[in-house]
């Protein structure tokens, strides 16, 4: 599974999971996957500015998530 930007709370034998985003592995396209984690690298390699840095950041964070999730399972 992909989590997306979230957080843990482990206490009393519980654990609560908080996310903005979750993807079952097995919905991933790998080759779409790896497609998007090529371009969002490219996309850090060109930002310009803090902004567009932090965003492809974001993006580059997400896209390894997406291929770390496909080869959990392969």
């Amino acid at each position: 599974m992909a989590l997306m930007d979230g957080f843990a709370r482990i206490g009393n034998n519980e654990i609560t999971v908080l996310v903005n985003d979750a993807e079952k592995s097995s919905d991933i396209d790998p080759q779409e996957a790896q497609q998007t984690l090529e371009i969002a690298e490219a996309a850090l390699r060109k930002a310009e500015g803090k902004r567009q840095t932090i965003e492809a950041n974001l993006a580059l964070r997400q896209a390894r998530t997406r291929v770390e999730a496909i080869n959990a399972i392969s």
